[in-house]
């Protein structure tokens, strides 16, 4: 199973801004498919996806199925916690770096 994340963002959010380095990283050191959505660019995705504040996160499977959302106050911890609790549950493995 392949776990994504969608960012979603607004350029005018400062939170925003300060943590999509943070999540970019995240992504990369758990091999995530990582999409960034900016929600004044497409505001029709964040309505589906009923995304009504910024920033959040949602992680979704391969099928698009929304397993976790994280809005507005969360920290890097928090994220890294429960990708790495998902994957143990799942049995995916980290490639080390």
């Amino acid at each position: 199973m392949k776990i994504r994340a969608w960012y979603f963002k607004n350029d005018k959010c400062g939170v925003c801004v300060a943590f999509l380095p943070k999540m970019k990283r995240i992504a990369g050191d758990y091999n995530l498919d990582l999409e960034v959505v900016d929600v004044i660019e497409n505001p029709e995705i964040a309505g589906q996806n009923m995304v009504f504040t910024v920033p959040t996160i949602i992680f979704v499977d391969s099928e698009g199925n929304e397993l976790k959302r994280f809005a507005r106050n969360f920290s890097e911890f928090e994220i890294r916690e429960h990708i790495q609790r998902m994957y143990d549950i799942l049995g995916i493995e980290v490639d080390e770096k």
